[in-house]
């Protein structure tokens, strides 16, 4: 199994004052698949998320990704782990202000061996006419655009979105997912997808549904609907 997390859980807070985010959450997921987590506010859908992307460190439990404990790692090895294996896609895209869209993508590129071919990933995600602009002079729609091409011209095996539509309108929503699913596709990315909105789960192959930091419901799907079906 490509990944696979076992009986993690994660709380914050002092002792005597703690809050129990994730309980005893297990669970796999193949490569090149797309995964959906679904949840209330304050579910735990982006602390799992972030464990995964080694943001945060779990209180007990194992996440072995690829072939790697990533629960085990040193924060060196962790470095690493982020700077080769992941990509990250955010509601809020945190472009740098004073770059282009060409040099934002470009600050990614240079962190990794086997970048992906900038000219193709601009062309694919429609940003090739807009590359010499600064974030400012861009859409919602189109900044989202270069974050996710930022996230992918390191070539990740792991792209992780944390409710990357949560920010844009439906059309832009639904161009987005497209995207993602052609990235999915194109270049079998394994993508880890956080969301509030039930719809997207349809074209996920498995969805987890969280409540008060655990699993309560699993879902898989061997032929998901296309992005464009979905209604926003």
């Amino acid at each position: 199994m490509y990944i696979k997390i076992t009986d993690i859980s994660k709380s914050y807070g002092t002792k005597d004052n703690r809050n129990q985010v994730l309980s005893h959450v297990s669970m796999e997921l193949e490569e090149g698949k797309i995964c959906v987590i679904l949840g209330a506010s304050g579910s735990g859908k982006s602390t799992l998320l972030h464990l995964i992307g080694a943001l945060e460190t779990a209180d007990s439990g194992k996440i072995r990704i690829g072939g790697q404990e990533i629960t085990k790692m040193t924060e060196e090895e962790l470095s690493d782990y982020r700077r080769d294996f992941l990509g990250f896609v955010f509601q809020f895209y945190n472009l740098v202000p004073d770059l282009t869209v060409r040099e934002n993508i470009e600050v990614c590129r240079y962190l990794t061996k086997q970048p992906l071919d900038l000219e193709e990933l601009l062309k694919t995600l429609g940003l090739s006419e807009h590359r010499d602009k600064f974030p400012a002079q861009l859409s919602g729609g189109q900044q989202q655009r270069c974050s996710l091409a930022r996230a992918l011209v390191k070539n990740p095996k792991l792209l992780l979105c944390d409710e990357p539509t949560g920010a844009l309108d439906s059309k832009t929503a639904g161009e987005l997912l497209t995207l993602l699913e052609q990235i999915n596709q194109r270049y079998k990315t394994t993508i880890f997808m956080v969301t509030h909105n039930e719809e997207i789960r349809k074209m996920a192959h498995k969805t987890i549904y969280l409540k008060d930091g655990m699993i309560f419901r699993t879902e898989e799907c061997d032929q998901p609907i296309s992005a464009v079906q979905l209604c926003l």
